[in-house]
């Protein structure tokens, strides 16, 4: 995941001409490691974290997760017989529908 975020940064910072201030993280670990706290702190990069298991602090991905959750459910529930084994492809096609 680190290496996924120095990527993301650059990337970020290419596209807008703006550096990352601050970065929100949930205590879900993928972000937990004294590499990347050093790295924030060389980018000055403030690191705001939310309370353990309130994901209500995270409202919009939270949202999001919900909506394409219902989407999916309601795919599966109109294609009566379909195997729970296509949830994955069906999370994929609502995802890139959403984009």
């Amino acid at each position: 995941m680190f290496n996924k975020f120095k990527e993301y940064k650059a990337l970020v910072e290419n596209q807008i001409s703006m550096k990352i201030k601050t970065l929100r993280l949930d205590i879900g670990g993928e972000f937990v490691s004294k590499k990347f706290d050093n790295f924030l702190h060389e980018c000055k990069i403030q690191q705001q974290t939310s309370a353990p298991y309130t994901p209500q602090q995270n409202g919009v991905a939270e949202r999001a997760n919900r909506t394409i959750m219902e989407c999916v459910r309601s795919m599966i529930r109109a294609l009566e017989g379909l195997d729970l084994e296509f949830g994955a492809k069906a999370v994929n096609i609502t995802v890139y529908i959403k984009n």
